[in-house]
């Protein structure tokens, strides 16, 4: 054991340290002997993620679907059917009546002429991406692969090609890991829809069941869904109407299509989702999942949202905003907490391996042409809150996973080109002290978050430096030699009781955003 760094005042304490890899301490927990059975004590055996996951600072994924053709938002589809909803109106002024153009007239619409999977994976890798993927289906019911399941496929209809299995090739060959997505069996999304709709029209014409679901009911309160159990409580909108086996198994099935033909390196799936498998055929879903990626040699992660019956979960360490799912277990799946930076997802560190999924800041999850052109104060500004909030993330064990939002032809905004690239030559400086580091250590004093690495305490500032900077509560070892990521100046330092003061910095600084001190233990790097 080797004494490192010494911490104080109340923010941040003695920090001791083995001499150990971080392969050694994020371990993939995938047996190469394991056969996994579809219980929550055998998944238990698979572990939260693997060790390329643990290591991992963020990832890269898009909702892009027929959505994007009017451009407002991914929730478009639902409320075009709502008299009295902006979107409704909209709707009817620049398409017509939705009853006389439905959701599904947009298809043909959706042609993703100018899709390049292969520039899309370039741009991803460049901004530092360690996997990235496509959304699978969203809740529009639209799958974006070739699929047996739904012929409202993007293999059938609109593009007429496989975007998953292209996107997945295409990142394969830039070496990342792939994360396919998953928000469907949303039984209820179309409800408003069906009670527009005359019979035999639209949502209501039975030709389109694949897309809009099988025609029922709508129920009285579809908003409303509950998970008691092993069963779906929900006290209006489907007591009397309960969701049929065939079309949960459907579900299902797309699902183990998906694992089969393109061996995801991550499944993310979207909370409602798991609620409506239940969680019979989830421990089913995980069991093959990890079976499969066993037999693949390769380690393998579950994330999911959360189950409103019961998301917060009160905890000193965890806080009281994080949300935690009763729907698969933190033992064998990582949370995923939705969020839109800067918004802060978590203010302490979760010892458990997590997820916060965000677009970037100043876009949607999806392409809104309103928020198309952004000016460089904008651009800096939205680059700004997407760094500090991946560092954040970070330095409390966890993952970013990004939403950028491509236009239906299938190139991206200027903007977003332009931050996702300005991210990239952050990341080429700075990475360092977030890939593979541990966060073991309190995490955050005012500005400034910290991880350890190696024989290096980094000392990330998220507002800008100046002389003195001051570094509260740390102690380095006499002798050690600090550097600003990006430079090989060493910088003068003293101690000032219990603060470590860097006497000057860079000129000019590394960069614009996030800068970071890294600081080494005498001896360590001659």
């Amino acid at each position: 054991m080797k004494t490192f760094f010494l911490f104080k005042a109340g923010i941040i304490f003695l920090t001791v340290v083995s001499t150990i890899s971080f392969g050694q301490i994020a371990g993939d927990r995938v047996s190469g002997s394991a056969v996994y059975e579809p219980t929550w004590e055998s998944l238990a055996q698979h572990g939260t993620a693997p060790a390329w996951y643990e290591e991992a600072v963020f990832g890269i994924y898009f909702h892009w679907g027929i959505y994007s053709v009017p451009a407002k938002e991914t929730r478009y589809m639902r409320d075009m059917y709502k008299p009295g909803h902006k979107f409704y109106e909209y709707h009817c002024k620049t398409y017509g009546d939705p009853t006389e153009f439905g959701y599904h007239d947009f298809i043909p619409m959706f042609e993703a002429e100018k899709w390049d999977p292969d520039r899309w994976a370039e741009l991803f890798r460049n901004a530092g991406a360690d996997f990235a993927g496509s959304i699978g289906e969203h809740h529009d019911g639209f799958s974006m692969w070739d699929t047996k399941y739904n012929e409202f496929n993007s293999m059938n209809m609109g593009p007429r090609r496989d975007v998953v299995g292209e996107m997945t090739q295409a990142l394969r060959k830039q070496g990342m890991k792939v994360v396919t997505t998953f928000h469907h069996l949303r039984w209820d999304w179309y409800d408003a829809g069906r009670r527009l709709c005359p019979e035999g029209v639209g949502v209501n014409d039975p030709k389109y069941s694949d897309l809009y679901a099988p025609v029922h009911e709508p129920g009285d309160t579809p908003e409303a869904l509950w998970l008691v159990k092993d069963h779906i409580k929900d006290p209006g909108s489907h007591v009397n109407d309960p969701i049929p086996e065939s079309y949960i198994e459907q579900g299902y099935k797309k699902f183990i299509e998906v694992i089969d033909k393109y061996k995801p390196d991550q499944l993310q799936i979207d909370g409602g989702t798991c609620v409506r498998l239940g969680q019979e055929r989830l421990k089913k879903l995980l069991a093959y999942y990890f079976n499969a990626a066993r037999i693949w040699g390769r380690g393998v992660a579950v994330s999911r949202g959360y189950d409103r019956n019961n998301p917060y979960k009160p905890s000193e360490i965890k806080g009281r905003e994080v949300m935690t799912s009763q729907v698969i277990p933190i033992t064998c799946s990582v949370q995923n907490i939705e969020s839109h930076f800067p918004r802060i997802t978590l203010h302490q560190v979760n010892p458990d391996r997590w997820q916060t999924s965000s677009p970037i800041p100043g876009f949607n999850w999806a392409y809104v042409d309103s928020l198309e052109y952004k000016s460089p104060v904008e651009i800096h500004n939205g680059l700004n809150a997407l760094i500090d909030g991946i560092v954040d993330v970070t330095c409390k064990n966890g993952v970013t996973l990004l939403g950028v939002a491509p236009r239906p032809d299938g190139t991206f905004p200027d903007s977003q080109v332009e931050i996702l690239n300005k991210l990239g030559d952050w990341m080429k400086i700075n990475k360092k002290a977030l890939h593979a580091a541990d966060w073991r250590i309190p995490c955050t004093a005012g500005s400034l978050r910290f991880t350890l690495k190696e024989d290096y305490l980094y000392a990330i500032d998220l507002e800008k430096p100046g002389i003195p900077e001051v570094i509260p509560g740390v102690t380095p070892e006499p002798g050690s030699v600090i550097r600003m990521l990006g430079s090989n100046q060493e910088l003068s330092w003293h101690q000032d009781g219990d603060n470590l003061v860097i006497d000057e910095l860079p000129d000019p600084l590394p960069c614009d955003h996030a800068w970071v001190f890294r600081i080494e233990r005498s001896g360590a790097g001659k």
